[in-house]
């Protein structure tokens, strides 16, 4: 009865949020959790995420994404214990290969990174314009580095990711020397795969 009334919950937009954020405020209590917790998460969050995607409600996606990346337990193996995260079991989830969640989802981890930083009171002034730009390129070209991971992480093609970072690349306006090493980064996650 209990993933019954959870899948209804996750139905409706408060119950999705609640969901995500309650599970993003427990990573302050450990971030490993035992085995049997850990493939609890992974059932919950698969049902959220389906709802998620049926919506087109990407906010508490994009929460539950970097979650997938922050809880882990380790899995007895012949070789020892293996560090076993919550993406690699949430890898065939529908919302992964909707690029409509990605874009949208790293436009509010871009808008949430701004938000973080004051605005300048002395617009005038050039130093702090050029400090401005800077910064705000910083925050699109970091945050592209880690969702090309991301992407690259759930099982996304090199094609597809790539496409993603020239096209927010260009949005952005990002320096030659910032999309190189975006390029540079993929083809060394091309090796790794």
């Amino acid at each position: 009865m209990e993933k019954a009334k959870f899948g209804e919950l996750c139905q409706y937009a408060p119950g999705r949020l609640w969901f995500a954020r309650y599970v993003n405020s427990q990573r302050v209590n450990n971030k490993r959790v035992p085995e049997q917790i850990f493939f609890r998460l992974v059932q919950y969050l698969a049902v959220c995420l389906f709802e998620c995607y049926d919506a087109e409600d990407f906010s508490p996606a994009k929460t539950l994404m970097n979650m997938c990346f922050t809880f882990y337990c380790d899995i007895p193996s012949p070789t020892g214990d293996d560090k076993s995260f919550l993406y690699m079991f949430l890898r065939e989830q529908p919302i992964w290969q909707s690029l409509r969640f990605w874009n949208a989802a790293f436009f509010d981890a871009v808008q949430c990174e701004r938000s973080r930083r004051p605005m300048p009171t002395n617009s005038a002034a050039n130093d702090t314009m050029t400090d401005d730009r800077n910064f705000q390129e910083n925050i699109t070209f970091g945050q592209l580095g880690t969702f090309a991971c991301n992407m690259r992480a759930f099982g996304l093609s090199r094609e597809l990711c790539t496409e993603f970072l020239r096209k927010q690349s260009t949005i952005a306006n990002l320096s030659e020397e910032h999309v190189k090493l975006l390029r540079d980064q993929m083809e060394k996650m091309k090796d790794e795969q």
